[in-house]
């Protein structure tokens, strides 16, 4: 599940490229799955959790910038990301199909989010560890900081619920 698909010989820009299309699917579920749900709260948290999503990419998007110098459109880089998986592994088509009806609340979706980001952050802790190359090693631990950062604010949120 997760980074299987990663050798561990990849280039700085493909650890990004690879993270991105994660976010990006992931990000993708989510705006899927607001636009499913019946209780306007849910569809609120889901669309918030889209937007983080977003911001992940900007991220990523700066990362590959800082380290591929030279011009280099957005829709450019999109073109060649190449995800079917959402972070923690997951066919993004099945994850709804599978979870939608467990979204009863916002909490629901809060606790569901935790745990995808926390398989996430354990993914690219785990994969950064086994790395040789020291700039793959350092984008990967910016990822799983990141993934940490995400599960606090998901934590906040789900105390004002």
């Amino acid at each position: 599940m997760g980074m299987l698909f990663l050798k561990g010989d990849e280039t700085p820009q493909e650890v990004i490229a690879v993270s991105y299309g994660l976010e990006a699917e992931l990000q993708k579920f989510y705006t899927a799955a607001a636009g499913l749900a019946i209780e306007p709260e849910v569809g609120r948290v889901l669309a918030n959790l889209a937007e983080i999503e977003v911001k992940h990419k900007d991220r990523l998007f700066e990362l590959y910038l800082a380290i591929e110098p030279g011009p280099l459109e957005r829709e450019a880089f999109e073109a060649e990301i190449k995800s079917e998986m959402t972070e923690g592994g997951f066919n993004p088509d099945e994850l709804l199909e599978r979870n939608l009806p467990t979204f009863k609340s916002a909490r629901d979706v809060l606790n569901f989010a935790m745990m995808l980001e926390a398989q996430a952050m354990d993914l690219y802790m785990r994969y950064a560890d086994k790395c040789e190359d020291p700039k793959v090693k350092e984008i990967l631990f910016k990822m799983a900081d990141e993934e940490k950062a995400h599960l606090k604010r998901l934590g906040v949120l789900q105390e004002k619920q």
